[in-house]
């Protein structure tokens, strides 16, 4: 009974050993490859391009807002009714609210349009990732980065680094 305990045990333990000796994993920067991406660096410029209407649209309402208060202040000192400084307060506020929402807005915009512009560009990345681990037989690929740029493989073999066969498969050579 207890040679058969052991037999079994010397058993899994081969076989533990055979199943992590067949395990391929290999590593890939994700975030290099994103930049590398013509798409990835089109997409910055456009949301970028973006953000400037965006931020000269506020500018504007901001000048506009302070020439208002400048304006305000001038008719309080010249002592003009209360009706039309009332009136004026009123649009000041207004336009305070309205600038504070526009730059509420403005990010939600960017976001949405990077998560929209973004998204094909990570399917397009995925695949590629995808094909690379079918072909060259790997049980795992991880990330190297961790999307804040640092690096998550401390000490790796470079023949497991996937990153610029990759970038082949998406058709980029990267600058290194």
């Amino acid at each position: 009974m207890i040679m058969k305990k052991y037999t079994l045990f010397i058993a899994l333990f081969l076989f533990a050993i055979t199943a992590f000796g067949q395990t391929k994993i290999g590593y890939a920067n994700l975030e290099f490859i994103l930049r590398s991406l013509p798409e990835a660096q089109q997409m910055n410029r456009e949301i970028e391009d973006y953000s400037k209407v965006l931020n000269e649209q506020i500018v504007a309402k901001q000048g506009y807002y302070q020439s208002l208060l400048e304006d305000y202040y001038d008719k309080q000192q010249q002592g003009f009714a209360e009706s039309l400084l009332t009136s004026m307060r009123d649009q000041i506020v207004s336009l305070e609210q309205e600038i504070q929402i526009d730059a509420a807005n403005a990010d939600a915009k960017l976001s949405a349009l990077s998560a929209q512009k973004l998204e094909p560009i990570t399917a397009k990345i995925i695949e590629a990732v995808n094909t690379v681990y079918e072909e060259e037989g790997y049980t795992y690929i991880f990330n190297s980065a961790d999307g804040t740029g640092n690096s998550i493989v401390l000490k790796g073999p470079e023949a497991d680094n996937l990153t610029f066969r990759i970038l082949e498969k998406l058709g980029v050579e990267p600058e290194e």
